[in-house]
């Protein structure tokens, strides 16, 4: 599988993990340990997405396991792991 510049995925590290992990909840801007689609859009354009709108919407799609539409802190990990897979790195 390749990512959004075409370069192959590769496993990622636990350190890298944390790093986006941390990357995502510095949005979490009410500090509700629950990333908002706006919250998840600014991470994306701080990552350097050119489109965040529609990673956000994707990453949502894929970590929202609720349905809620949102992030919480137990669905982080799948959103981190859908970044790191497409591409982006902290």
């Amino acid at each position: 599988m390749y990512n959004y510049k075409g370069i192959p995925n590769y496993e990622t590290s636990s350190t890298e993990d944390l790093l986006m992990r941390k990357v995502f909840l510095q949005f979490d801007v009410n500090g509700d340990r629950v990333l908002s689609k706006e919250e998840i859009m600014k991470a994306f354009e701080y990552l350097g997405a050119l489109f965040p709108g529609y990673w956000a919407e994707r990453g949502i799609n894929c970590a929202d396991t609720n349905g809620d539409g949102q992030v919480d802190l137990t669905e982080l990990a799948e959103l981190v792991k859908y970044a790191r897979n497409h591409g982006f790195s902290p």
